[in-house]
């Protein structure tokens, strides 16, 4: 898969709270906060995968500080 697929490739709800061991309810409450990127197509949340993927490297490196 070259970059630019890469970079748009999109994680359902479902994907990413399975990622994160949550539920898509509390999900679901981190996008409403701003605290996980994501937008919608038509009326479902996506998330960036690429976005996704910084976003937890800023949290894992965070917490290690």
């Amino acid at each position: 898969m070259n970059n630019t697929q890469e970079e748009l490739r999109l994680l359902t709800l479902e994907v990413a709270a399975e990622i994160l061991q949550v539920s898509k309810r509390t999900l679901l409450r981190m996008i409403q906060k701003k605290d996980v990127p994501a937008f919608k197509v038509g009326g479902q949340w996506r998330i960036r995968e690429s976005q996704f993927r910084k976003w937890v490297e800023q949290k894992e490196n965070g917490a290690s500080n």
